[in-house]
């Protein structure tokens, strides 16, 4: 019997009900897909550039982003873009134009259906990386020296000092230095550098490592494409000078280095493998909560040369930015780097860290006063900051009995010393790293940890004028275990940085590779190869979430404003930041 559907359809009423009932829940169903797709929160897989600067173009991949911009919107460090900013917008891709005003932080995608899992973007002329160009460059060109002279077909090299002002004319240096850096010659270990070291040969190529010029110490005074004015930095020797940009390394030029001031050795190195970790769990927020922990990279200086990253778990979101590894925790799973509120996370770097020791042996007869208190190295280290209380009342009143009429610069340093080892004594046990306090209460209670001797001996060379920076690191034992520590750097013109560690000085329990006979002569002015510097300056680290709350530690083994960083959603958490661990010593 053949089925005819259109017959059922005329003669039984309840066939008729059963199809109404089928073509109702496919529209239903139509529309709910519909629906959800367009109601569905947006998505961001990848970002095309997460460093950039204004006018740069960069684009915005995911999904559920909508054909149409309309209501919806990109949102850089909490602001939203301008109409002008959006070069074309669909439901998978977005294309904007940086605008002038953008700031470091959190980029998302907002439509009606809510907000999407973050991003990051920095502004590229605030991040301490090399980030390709879009336009070729030729190689730097160095055409001249200001410390030569030329005589019909020779050229006389005059030999400067440790802070003097050195002026490179060429071209192609780039119109601003962004990345761009000027590299002298360092002697290697076991290399004396004195004025006697000039009457030798210039020793091979192979003899000479390289440092650049330090950006932290404003050794960069201008940069155009043609001209580069420098100041000579610390640690340089005579050999060799070069410029670096991101298009390659200039021709090397020789220049030479005197130190008429006395003398600066590299005795010894030791290279360490050390493991920096954070560990984070039991997060509780919403499915928008965003957390953000801030690694510290060990700093590269004249005795720390080379420092090389070998391993980080997961991959960080910013591998330098504000001297600072940058890990990103989002709770929404919807990257291969986002995490479950479940989940223990460990967030870990290993660094190949190479260490000089350094002595000195200062003729304080040839110490003058300082000849250009105008540069920027003298305003900034010789005025208070958020960890140097320099200019403090009590300060001023009770320097004049220490430093008497002495306007020799390390002489002074030597008496603030000295008196600081015969007034003052080390607690039993060292202080909690939380433990906030009052910088200058060691004056009171004439006693304090490693932390409290730095401050207060630095705090006291910049109030008589003298530049002075607190180096906050680990110290390694003979038996390779770590603490953090603290001690000063304070300057000297025409010699460059000089350590002092009066906590050591003053008998800081501690067993070095090699035994110190005399630690409150030894520490001044020399320094052994188990200090390794993580911050030289206290590091004002920017935010990265908008209204974010902050968390810090005030004496650990990086001077930083921020450790961590959560959005405000984020109820709780648990993390446990671990002390620097030495795997292996070479």
């Amino acid at each position: 019997m053949k089925f005819n559907f259109s017959y059922l359809f005329r003669k039984y009423n309840f066939v008729r009900v059963i199809c109404l009932i089928v073509v109702c829940l496919g529209f239903i169903g139509f529309l709910t897909l519909t629906m959800h797709s367009v109601n569905e929160k947006p998505i961001i897989l990848s970002v095309s550039n997460q460093v950039g600067e204004p006018g740069d173009v960069i684009s915005i991949r995911g999904k559920f982003f909508n054909n149409t911009r309309e209501s919806s919107y990109v949102e850089i460090a909490g602001n939203r873009l301008t109409e002008s900013s959006y070069i074309s917008w669909s439901a998978e891709e977005i294309v904007i134009s940086i605008p002038s005003n953008v700031q470091d932080g959190l980029l998302y995608v907002v439509s009606p259906a809510g907000r999407s899992n973050p991003d990051f973007f920095a502004n590229k002329s605030g991040v301490p990386i090399s980030v390709p160009e879009s336009v070729t460059y030729t190689r730097p060109i160095i055409t001249s020296l200001s410390s030569e002279t030329v005589l019909a077909t020779e050229v006389i090299t005059k030999p400067l000092r440790v802070g003097d002002l050195l002026v490179i004319k060429g071209k192609n240096f780039g119109s601003k230095k962004s990345s761009s850096k000027v590299f002298f010659s360092t002697r290697q270990t076991e290399q004396e550098i004195t004025e006697h070291s000039l009457k030798k040969e210039t020793s091979n190529e192979q003899d000479f490592e390289y440092i650049s010029a330090s950006d932290s110490d404003f050794d960069y005074e201008y940069w155009s494409d043609d001209e580069i004015r420098v100041f000579v930095p610390d640690g340089a020797f005579s050999g060799n000078i070069y410029v670096q940009t991101d298009d390659g390394d200039s021709a090397k030029r020789k220049f030479e280095v005197e130190y008429r001031g006395g003398s600066k050795r590299y005795v010894t190195n030791t290279t360490y493998l050390i493991q920096t970790a954070a560990e984070v769990s039991k997060i509780k927020g919403t499915r928008n909560s965003v957390l953000s922990f801030r690694l510290p990279l060990p700093q590269v200086s004249a005795t720390q040369p080379s420092i090389t990253v070998t391993e980080t778990k997961p991959k960080p979101l910013l591998a330098n930015y504000d001297n600072t590894s940058v890990f990103q925790i989002t709770m929404d799973k919807v990257g291969q780097d986002s995490f479950a509120t479940s989940e223990q996370i460990r967030l870990s770097q290993n660094h190949v860290i190479t260490v000089h020791s350094v002595e000195t042996n200062i003729n304080v007869d040839y110490i003058g006063v300082p000849k250009n208190r105008r540069r920027l190295l003298y305003r900034t280290f010789t005025t208070a900051d958020k960890m140097i209380p320099a200019d403090d009342p009590r300060l001023i009143e009770l320097l004049p009995s220490i430093i008497f009429k002495s306007v020799n610069p390390y002489r002074q340093a030597k008496l603030i010393y000295d008196y600081m080892i015969q007034n003052y004594s080390l607690r039993e046990s060292r202080t909690n790293r939380n433990r906030q306090g009052e910088p200058l209460d060691m004056l009171r209670s004439k006693r304090g940890d490693a932390y409290d001797y730095a401050v207060l001996y630095a705090a006291l060379l910049r109030t008589a004028g003298v530049p002075a920076k607190v180096i906050s690191g680990v110290l390694v034992d003979k038996s390779q275990k770590t603490v953090p520590h603290w001690w000063v750097n304070f300057y000297i013109d025409g010699f460059g940085w000089i350590p002092a560690d009066v906590a050591l000085g003053d008998g800081l329990e501690y067993e070095g590779f090699q035994t110190v006979s005399n630690p409150a002569q030894y520490y001044f002015g020399n320094l052994d190869s188990q200090h390794i510097t993580f911050t030289q300056t206290w590091n004002n680290v920017k935010n990265a979430i908008s209204n974010s709350k902050t968390i810090s530690f005030p004496k650990s083994y990086a001077a930083q404003s921020i450790w961590e960083e959560s959005s405000q959603d984020v109820e709780s958490y648990t993390s446990f930041w671990n002390v620097p661990e030495v795997l292996g010593i070479y």
